[in-house]
């Protein structure tokens, strides 16, 4: 068995191939969940398209433009707080960041705890 890994449309996908007979192959696709959840206006989303109209409702189009993984977030007065999870590439425009891993580009915001691996260019770290 061999394992490839594939980027589509942005998103991670692992394949696992497994020969069968001479030519014959089983696919196993396993795709990462960007959001684990979101908090927004008393309520708790877990659908991604439910969270991608949310997200899109409050002009936050480039956490969707962004490369994450397993993001716990949540909209509080107008600013994006995320909780956990990985963010892996894009422009982090202005948020709190509780926890995670971070990689991208930190343009503005509070960095108050995670392992942080991007760049710094502006912003407040607790």
């Amino acid at each position: 068995m061999s394992v490839k890994t594939l980027f589509l449309e942005g998103f991670l996908i692992l394949n696992n191939l497994s020969k069968i007979e001479s030519n014959i192959y089983v696919i196993k696709f396993y795709f990462i969940m960007r959001y684990t959840e979101l908090k927004h206006e008393n309520k708790t989303y877990t659908n991604e398209s439910q969270i991608n109209k949310i997200l899109e409702k409050e002009n936050l189009f480039w956490l969707i433009d962004s490369e994450i993984e397993k993001a716990t977030i949540e909209i509080k007065k107008n600013t994006l707080i995320w909780h956990n999870g990985s963010y892996y590439s894009g422009n982090w425009h202005y948020g709190i960041f509780k926890d995670g891993e971070f990689h991208g580009n930190w343009e503005n915001g509070i960095f108050e705890k995670g392992n942080f691996n991007g760049k710094w260019i502006n912003g407040k770290q607790s």
